[in-house]
């Protein structure tokens, strides 16, 4: 094993240790951001009874499996969503330096947009809302970072962008506002890091996540006729899959449909 491979692998595992740590960080930016709450003050406390938690409660995943996902004090359950969001970080921010080819600019990027993504879900999980806030600064942001990192072309940033969030505008308009225009505005970040060829395919998966997600909840009666349903998760896994198996994806596509020789 050559040094440069011993260095990568060490950067996944660092990658993956430090996303876990940023998805708490986009748990507690999901809960108080559409509350309007500060995020960083006060301490981290538990919902129901208000008792501020111990640094040793605050441990990403490891504190939700030692309390048995329950307050220590007032047993309240703590939702299965902390570990799960913190895991998806993890693992995206370890993929991201996994497949890296060594652009550490845009490396930081993509932590910054996975970041982005497991706020956005975290707000929409929690509350049904995704916060002006947070969609449109992360948006330019990330319009600006991909372009100058050289992530997509201005043009091509530019374009994914307006393809995102015309998709979600046009679906509202139809609809009379059954889609909310929330996920219009999520779709700028994602469109600008996609282009807009993978933010259609990214779009078209989140419709596929979503139904698939939906249907047995729906069958069960856990989901009710009517009832909204976050779309921000289903946009962030389908924005990582086009991340990380777009091409792959797309290659099978052509041949099933011919397109390809």
């Amino acid at each position: 094993m050559t040094q440069g491979s011993v260095t990568h692998e060490i950067l996944t595992i660092l990658a993956f240790i430090y996303g876990i740590i940023f998805g708490s960080f986009a748990n507690v930016v999901g809960y108080r951001l559409p509350r309007g709450e500060s995020v960083v003050w006060p301490r981290s406390h538990c919902p129901n009874c208000g008792r501020t938690l111990a640094a040793w409660e605050l441990v990403p995943v490891l504190s939700w499996l030692w309390l048995r996902g329950r307050c220590r004090t007032c047993k309240a359950p703590i939702s299965w969503r902390y570990p799960a969001i913190e895991l998806a970080t993890g693992a995206a921010f370890a993929l991201s330096a996994a497949t890296s080819s060594g652009n550490y600019a845009q490396l930081a990027v993509w932590w910054a947009f996975w970041l982005y993504l497991a706020a956005a879900v975290a707000c929409d999980v929690t509350s049904l809302i995704l916060p002006d806030v947070l969609t449109l600064p992360a948006g330019a942001v990330l319009f600006l970072a991909s372009a100058l990192a050289g992530i997509r072309s201005w043009a091509m940033a530019a374009a994914g962008a307006a393809v995102g969030y015309v998709i979600v505008a046009a679906i509202h308009l139809v609809t009379g506002g059954k889609m909310g225009m929330g996920d219009a505005k999520l779709n700028l970040g994602i469109g600008a890091m996609l282009g807009p060829g993978y933010m259609v395919m990214a779009f078209i998966l989140a419709a596929i996540y979503g139904v698939l997600a939906a249907l047995p909840l729906r069958l069960a009666g856990r989901v009710k006729p009517q009832q909204p349903i976050p779309f921000a998760p289903f946009l962030a896994l389908a924005a990582a899959t086009c991340a990380f198996v777009g091409p792959e994806l797309w290659h099978v596509y052509a041949r099933l449909t011919g397109l390809a020789p």
